[in-house]
């Protein structure tokens, strides 16, 4: 009996990991970004035409998309799902939820592999737990975001690799999981190499060992990277961090100029108030805004798309156990809290350029080495606690149930904010709307020869390819479109749309339906619909020349 309960234990915290990440997955978040509606639709046009929307075959290296480059993988596994549930909701965000789902399961492998040379049974079934109710992985499950999905391949990448110290095989395929999430998520991209060359140092002695294996594997991992390696070291490839990244704020250099000048242009002065000292402490500020414990611990990521601003990344009640989880692994066992903490450091480490930190989705890749420190921290308590008293087992089973209350408490506290007012305090971040306004236009569409939409939400263009199914074939023969001087894609219209960003001049047309923001809407249209936000505010009106 003892042999299947932890079998029985770990189907369960699948189940409801499970259920967490889909129940209502396509009404919670309450509306598609930008970036989903993209998969989605660029998983479509794979599917009936072979050719993305920029008519690209098979991409491999990556997808054009807003020219944002997005790497391919999460695109070409979400075709399976819009085969099988059509172009909606559900089909964009279901891979994430389900890879989100089996990465709670490979987290209990990984942990049992991670102490299988030490006898701690507690710890692989309390990390999947913690990860299954974990608000910041929960957040991150439910929606189409390829970071989720490059997750789980991190995950495997580790588990492969620790398992190869005995199973010389697995180091055939070692490194294919972490080639794998270089082709799915942009953070992947920097923090994968770094964090495979720490496991290497770690399992240096069983690669000597099994060098010729072990070689090969390496060499089919780089054949794999050749077609994404050109894109990789492009011009492109630097866009979108030339656009986010720190060290292109000029306020860096022009507060070092000030200082060095006040300084009377002294030697200190140039090495103290050198630039390059300026963008150092700039890249600490942000790494360190990342470890924030408001962040961690209180109100989340700023963005919403990420945190329900209610609790932190991680619960308030994790805090101490984080602390004695590192201090007691560190004791116990050195060389897997080692691994850990290089796996938090070094998903931080490229998120820290970025201008927008903490960020959570940029540093996901640092999970589940939180909730391994954490579910240490627990078995630690109760086992100092437990050797305190005379009566063991009472104390034990108390403790357990004050933190099962603390943890029942705070996922309770955090799903029902969650599920009763997530979505209608923040369906205006969603770019909530636009779903509404094209299908309320769909069944009035052959009254009119032309529709003008708003793009004052984003991107409306793909939300109206998106909502409306429109034949790829039909969309690359007719789109209006260009690339700006930043390198970023722009459609101006296709078939009977027009997308702008102010109302056309010269008054409203007949046979001409108008969809734009309230602020716009001139005295002598006919209003034929108010798009509201799920709050109540008016978000978009349909209307046209009475």
């Amino acid at each position: 009996m003892k042999k299947i309960t932890p079998v029985i234990i770990i189907i369960g915290i699948v189940l409801v990991a499970l259920f967490l990440r889909t129940n209502r997955i396509t009404s919670i978040p309450p509306a598609l970004s930008w970036d989903e509606v993209s998969i989605g639709y660029n998983a479509y046009s794979i599917l009936k035409t072979g050719r993305d929307e920029h008519g690209r075959f098979l991409p491999l290296d990556t997808f054009v998309a807003y020219g944002d480059y997005k790497p391919p993988l999460a695109i070409y596994l979400t075709v399976p799902f819009v085969e099988v549930f059509g172009l909606n909701e559900l089909s964009v965000r279901m891979p994430s939820a389900l890879f989100g789902t089996l990465t709670v399961l490979m987290t209990y492998f990984l942990v049992k592999e991670l102490f299988k040379r030490h006898s701690n049974p507690d710890v692989p079934l309390i990390s999947a737990a913690l990860l299954a109710v974990s608000p910041w992985h929960i957040n991150l499950s439910r929606a189409g975001f390829e970071a989720n999905i490059a997750l789980l391949l991190i995950v495997l990448g580790v588990y492969f690799i620790l398992r190869a110290r005995e199973k010389y095989r697995y180091w055939y395929v070692a490194w294919l999981p972490f080639v794998a999430s270089i082709y799915t998520f942009n953070s992947a991209r920097y923090f994968t190499p770094l964090f495979a060359i720490v496991l290497c140092i770690f399992v240096r002695k069983d690669i000597w060992k099994y060098w010729k294996t072990c070689s090969i594997g390496a060499i089919v991992a780089l054949i794999c990277l050749l077609p994404i390696i050109p894109h990789l070291i492009s011009k492109e490839a630097r866009l979108r961090f030339t656009e986010v990244n720190i060290f292109t704020d000029n306020s860096v250099v022009v507060t070092a100029n000030e200082r060095t000048a006040y300084d009377g242009n002294s030697v200190i002065g140039k090495i103290l108030h050198n630039r390059r000292v300026g963008f150092a402490l700039s890249y600490l500020r942000h790494f360190a805004d990342n470890l924030q414990p408001s962040f961690l611990f209180i109100e989340g990521d700023g963005n919403p798309k990420f945190s329900t601003r209610v609790v932190g990344q991680l619960y308030i009640v994790e805090a101490p156990l984080l602390a004695i989880g590192i201090l007691s692994m560190f004791a116990v066992y050195p060389q897997v809290a080692w691994i850990l903490l290089f796996w938090i450091i070094l998903a931080i480490v490229p998120a820290a350029t970025a201008r927008e930190t903490p960020h959570a989705l940029r540093i996901l890749n640092s999970l589940p080495a939180w909730q391994i420190f954490i579910a240490f921290g627990i078995v630690t308590l109760l086992d100092i606690k437990t050797k305190m008293y005379k009566h063991n087992t009472i104390i034990r089973n108390l403790l357990i149930v004050i933190l099962v209350c603390l943890y029942g408490f705070s996922a309770g506290y955090y799903l029902h904010n969650y599920y009763s007012h997530y979505a209608a305090k923040y369906s205006g971040e969603w770019q909530y709307g636009y779903r509404e306004a094209i299908q309320a236009a769909q069944t009035i569409d052959s009254k009119y020869d032309t529709m003008y939409l708003s793009s004052t939400i984003g991107r409306p263009y793909m939300y109206t390819l998106f909502y409306t199914r429109y034949d790829p074939n039909a969309f690359m023969r007719t789109k209006d479109s260009s690339f700006d001087t930043a390198g970023f894609y722009h459609v101006n219209g296709f078939g009977k749309y027009r997308f702008v960003d102010s109302m056309p001049i010269g008054g409203l047309k007949t046979n001409t339906l108008y969809i734009t923001d309230p602020g716009w809407v001139p005295g002598d249209a006919r209003v034929l619909k108010t798009i509201t936000l799920l709050d109540g505010t008016s978000r978009l009106v349909l209307f046209d020349k009475p």
